[in-house]
């Protein structure tokens, strides 16, 4: 599969390669003033949104970003917080730049109570210029690390004011598409645009598009990324991940035996984190508890997040196992935007900068996917940031957290947790480990 965009990039080299993808979507609906759940006039059309992700920035606009990440972190942790309690999935993957783009594209049209709450729950209530600041970081990771596409679908005859059309592909890039009112044909479309900018990854986002459709807010994400330090593809081989202190489960592991990898243990929440950088000023940071669980909940819980930069040592030569993982995660983000604070959303909010007709979310549906894989080996050398270490190994063979960053701005693009890379394999009853192989997490063997 993108198979022209792979061969431009690989060629002369055939790299490790990962790809993320991410789409939001809220639908509204048009509704008369009285908000009443047996009017007719409440039901008869509907608006949808959707979301995508942010780029970097320097110098006098450095605080700001600093502001913009830091609130867009607390978002991604409360995001996956409350998605993994609602969730009886045993991975997930959230572009929560797609949703909080998606919703920022909304609070563009609220007012009053629904705008404070939307940037609330968000965290950004404080970045002063918002949607001017969204809008350079849209653009600069376009240009630099990320396909990013926005869409404005109206409905013919349905009145949008002038001003939000011009601030939505202003800020957002969101061009208005009039609907055809023939909803396979509007489908199709939408979803070949969707196909379009996530190279052909998320093929066919939305199910259906309701007939009384008026307004649809699309956005979509694709990231394509290569490693910076090498993997060999001749060490990748069969491993086993433990899904706890009981049970493991056959995987294809990744391996490398002098991977210059930046990590850490932070003893005062059990767990490890550790970087791995893409060519494209982006890592991806996995943090791991330092014991077997299922339960990885509560490994954000005060994660220091703001000192993260600082906090990772020069990269030293460790012995690496990462597992190969395929995520595809699509739901309907309802009851935990409710669960977060947004309720009003799909009852009565002021959207008044859209029209003048009342209007609510009717639907916000995401879907967001992940490929961590090998195709052979590209080397470089890289060194960040200061502290050394002793430990020698670094295995990812246990249920853990992780979080796609953009290096600038600690802007988080892509978060998720995995509990089990291999669901379809039945789990097997764990061999006890022998004598010679070292309990302790810092110290696992990467077998030859």
């Amino acid at each position: 599969h993108h198979q022209s965009r792979q061969s431009s990039f690989l060629s002369p080299f055939r790299c490790a390669v990962t790809a993320h993808e991410g789409v939001t979507v809220l639908l509204l609906s048009q509704c008369s003033p009285c908000f009443s759940p047996g009017c007719e006039k409440c039901w008869n059309r509907t608006v949808g949104v959707a979301g995508s992700h942010p780029s970097p920035a320097r110098g006098k606009d450095g605080r700001i970003y600093q502001k913009l990440a830091d609130g867009l972190m607390r978002f991604s942790i409360d995001l996956l917080r409350e998605v993994e309690l609602q969730s009886n999935r045993t991975n997930v993957i959230l572009s929560p730049l797609s949703i909080a783009l998606a919703l920022s594209h909304l609070a563009l049209g609220a007012a009053n109570q629904t705008e404070k709450h939307l940037l609330e729950v968000m965290h950004l209530e404080s970045v002063p210029c918002l949607h001017q600041m969204l809008g350079t970081l849209r653009r600069r990771l376009t240009e630099s690390t990320l396909s990013l596409g926005s869409r404005l679908y109206l409905q013919k005859g349905f009145e949008v004011k002038e001003k939000f059309l011009e601030d939505s592909e202003k800020f957002y890039g969101a061009k208005p598409k009039t609907l055809s009112g023939i909803s396979q044909d509007d489908l199709m479309a939408i979803n070949n645009w969707v196909k379009d900018v996530t190279h052909g990854k998320i093929p066919s986002f939305l199910q259906q598009l309701p007939q009384n459709t008026v307004m649809l807010l699309l956005n979509a994400i694709y990231f394509h990324g290569f490693w910076k330090n090498k993997f060999n593809a001749s060490f990748t081989g069969p491993d086993v991940f433990h899904l706890d202190n009981e049970f493991v489960v056959p995987v294809e592991m990744m391996k490398a035996h002098q991977y210059p990898l930046s990590w850490f243990t932070l003893e005062t929440q059990d767990i490890q984190v550790a970087k791995f950088p893409f060519k494209s000023n982006v890592s991806f940071v996995v943090i791991v508890p330092n014991h077997d669980t299922r339960d990885t909940s509560h490994v954000l819980e005060n994660f220091p997040y703001k000192q993260l930069c600082r906090l990772f040592p020069r990269e030293v030569s460790t012995t690496v196992k990462i597992p190969k993982i395929k995520l595809d995660y699509q739901l309907e983000l309802n009851q935990v935007l409710s669960q977060m604070g947004l309720q009003e959303l799909f009852m009565s909010p002021n959207l008044q900068k859209i029209t003048e007709e009342p209007l609510f979310v009717s639907s916000v549906q995401h879907q967001a996917t992940l490929e961590l894989k090998e195709d052979g080996v590209e080397a470089s050398a890289a060194t960040s940031v200061v502290l050394s270490r002793s430990v020698s190994a670094f295995s990812l063979d246990r249920p853990f957290v992780f979080i796609i960053f953009e290096d600038e701005t600690g802007i988080p693009l892509f978060i998720g947790s995995v509990q089990n890379p291999n669901p379809d394999a039945a789990p097997q009853i764990r061999e006890p480990r022998d004598s010679g192989e070292a309990t302790d997490a810092n110290k696992h063997h990467v077998p030859k």
